[in-house]
């Protein structure tokens, strides 16, 4: 008969699941009749001491660790320091703290009492890889993963209150439990299958989870079935995943996406999404989850290549539909964009097709300097204007989804300024909007006047290789490094979309911006960022300052009108008194008097709040909660002004994020599946 725990395997278990000591309850529990073996403990060494003297019975049993911070008071329970058979009480959800693990539990599909085949396994090793890419492209820390015997477990570090509250009904909530109720939902709905289930019954405080080290014993112990040992497969060094990446999880649930209703043409009463699919030629195999039904696509209908259960249409029990695409490419996808494919007129706005015609998506036709024209008038009517063909606008997006939904994003042909005091954020939201630049296949150029170019590119790769791929120095407190492997790809995705100013040229702003406009009518060049005024030399423009600040402006407007190419600049302020406005900026009113859109990236301080109050008479948390803030200050098309946007810093990447859970994934990123690439060390169960 196998011994029922390997000692080196349980101590290794206990020592990750209970880092800092605290009490933990075992459970012994045989698998037919009998009442289980319970005892408290806080320590591997005391467990097995108690498990050597105490427990002595040779039937088949699985053993159990509880997983949440539990109150002290409990380890004087008369199980305390030993294992007792019919002790008086075991661990209670009134008894936790707080939860410390999220368990994700893939188990094979197979008859009641029976242990899992090889075959079975093979299968809930694919979606236990599948699920852990997919939590780590949503941000999610690294998690413990675990063989149970029978399956594969993932267990992510967490830090929720178990508390209960009453909502306004008297009704009694525990917004933990279901927090993570609704994230195992979203997980179940994406990932189970026919072979393989998402466990849905892990939410509970008091939940207990298999005890590593040991052998899981279902059923009879057979060549095809035989009776395992469990055991952690990796152990990082442990990272809590915050509640704000467990919330974007659970919103991803179908039920949140669209119902049907008159106004966007469906029949309120019922929509067959099976009959809806098939007027459309659509073949899929439909499964039911969670009182609704999933439709398993057979390619995803925004890209062929996407197959083998990679899309999904889902409807809820309520009737709600939603969609999702486990390809990177394909992340934003929502069921309106599936229906608006097949049916364009569905909706009565056509944002996607506006969109399409306002972003630029790569210039591939050069663009000439533009040359003087005989016999052109000097002078419009009105008449000549509106009979005049007119070009459409394209902007680039700046990856501040607020920033693109006011102005449209930067438009080309225009001129903006940045602005903000010292340790504001201005280079760091310069970085981004060049990458999204690059990223939508657009080309940059850049002056950094400020930088050499190993720290400039230093920033930039951090920026861009996000925390997927970050490693911490083991010299240095929270040094984050890029390895040299992913500088490299960052590097070669980049190409020839970015080009950096060689500063050891000078910085004789006639001579740079010579080269920076040959430069950008030789690569079609969409964005030139300029960081910043005072950087150059600008003293051959005029000997007066003022003078020379007002051509330094007026060049570059004209340089942006004429190439259809964005223009943006640093200033920075003088010593403002109060809250920073537009007319602080240094110089020449002409700075901000020529540009189309104005900036202000703000440092959420007590500064800050301060000022905001003076200057507006109010407070606002919502912008108080964010590091940094954006504001339009001026914006020559639209009009729009006081607009304050927030955004979150992210230590390790140097990102400022639009939502605390936000985990942007940039092009080098992605095979051409669409998937993001995944080291080899991260398939964790191989």
């Amino acid at each position: 008969m196998k011994p029922i725990l390997d000692e080196a395997e349980v101590r290794k278990a206990i020592s990750q699941i209970k880092p800092d000591g605290g009490v933990f309850e075992i459970r012994i529990v045989p698998t037919v009749g009998k009442n289980p073996w319970t005892g408290y403990f806080r320590s591997a060494d005391e467990f097995l001491k108690a498990f050597h003297r105490d427990y002595h019975e040779r039937n088949a049993v699985n053993v159990y660790i509880s997983l949440n911070h539990l109150k002290e008071e409990i380890y004087s329970r008369s199980q305390s320091g030993k294992l007792m058979q019919y002790a008086k009480n075991s661990t209670s959800g009134s008894d936790v703290i707080g939860y410390d693990w999220f368990l994700i539990d893939l188990d094979p599909v197979r008859p009641a009492d029976t242990s899992s085949s090889d075959e079975q396994l093979l299968a809930a090793k694919a979606i236990a890889n599948n699920v852990h890419r997919f939590l780590k492209m949503q941000g999610f820390s690294d998690p413990l993963c675990a063989f149970s015997g029978n399956g594969f477990h993932l267990l992510y570090r967490i830090q929720l209150a178990n508390a209960t509250t009453k909502d306004k009904n008297g009704q009694e909530k525990n917004e933990a439990k279901e927090l993570l109720k609704r994230c195992l939902q979203t997980l179940d709905a994406f990932f189970s299958t026919d072979k393989v289930k998402v466990d849905m019954s892990n939410f509970d405080p008091n939940r207990v989870c298999k005890l590593y080290g040991t052998l899981a014993q279902k059923g009879s112990d057979t060549s095809e079935r035989p009776h395992r040992y469990s055991k952690l497969i990796s152990c990082p060094v442990i990272v809590p995943t915050s509640k704000a990446y467990l919330q974007k999880l659970a919103d991803m649930y179908p039920e949140k996406e669209e119902k049907p209703q008159s106004y966007n043409g469906y029949n309120p009463g019922s929509f067959d999404i099976g009959m809806w699919l098939d007027r459309y030629h659509i073949r899929y195999k439909r499964a039911s989850y969670a009182g609704g039904a999933k439709f398993i696509l057979e390619q995803c209908p925004f890209d062929e290549s996407h197959k083998g259960h990679d899309a999904c249409i889902f409807q809820g029990a309520n009737g709600s539909i939603g969609f999702h695409c486990f390809h990177n490419s394909c992340s934003g996808k929502t069921w309106r964009d599936v229906r608006m494919l097949f049916e364009p007129n569905a909706y009565e706005k056509k944002q996607m097709e506006y969109e399409k015609r306002i972003y630029a998506t790569g210039r591939n036709q050069k663009v000439e300097p533009p040359k003087p024209k005989e016999g052109v008038p000097m002078f419009f009517t009105a008449l000549d204007v509106l009979n005049k063909p007119q070009e459409e606008e394209k902007y680039l997006r700046t990856g501040v989804t607020k920033l693109d939904k006011a102005l449209r994003g930067l438009r080309l042909g225009g001129c903006s300024v940045l602005t903000g005091l010292r340790a504001s954020g201005k280079s760091t939201i310069l970085g981004q909007i060049g990458l999204q630049c690059i990223d939508s296949g657009n080309t940059c150029i850049y002056f950094s006047g400020e930088l050499s170019d190993q720290n400039f590119m230093k920033w930039v790769w951090l920026q861009a290789a996000g925390k997927n791929h970050l490693r911490v120095s083991s010299n240095f407190d929270k040094l984050y490094i890029v390895p040299d492997d992913i500088k490299r790809k960052i590097s070669e995705w980049m190409g020839e979309k970015l080009h950096l100013f060689n500063n050891e040229h000078g910085n004789n702003y006639e001579l740079v911006m010579g080269a920076i406009k040959r430069k950008a009518v030789e690569t079609n060049a969409s964005l030139i960022v300029l960081d910043n005024l005072m950087a150059f030399d600008i003293s051959g423009l005029s000997y007066e300052k003022l003078e020379a600040q007002k051509k330094f402006v007026w060049d570059l407007h004209m340089f942006a009108m004429e190439q259809k190419i964005h223009v943006m600049f640093v200033a920075h302020p003088r010593k403002a008194v109060g809250f920073l406005r537009l007319d602080d900026i240094s110089g020449s009113a002409d700075l901000s008097n020529a540009v189309d859109t104005a900036l202000i990236i703000h440092r959420v301080n007590n500064d800050f709040k301060r000022a905001y109050k003076d200057m507006f008479g109010k407070e606002d948390q919502t912008l108080y909660q964010a590091t940094n803030v954006v504001e339009i200050t001026k914006d020559r098309e639209g009009g729009v002004q006081d607009v304050f946007i927030p955004l979150y810093y992210e230590e390790g990447t140097k990102r400022l994020k639009n939502e605390v859970a936000e985990n942007y994934i940039y092009g080098w990123d992605k095979i051409s599946d669409g998937f993001i690439k995944v080291p080899p060390d991260d398939n964790l169960f191989t």
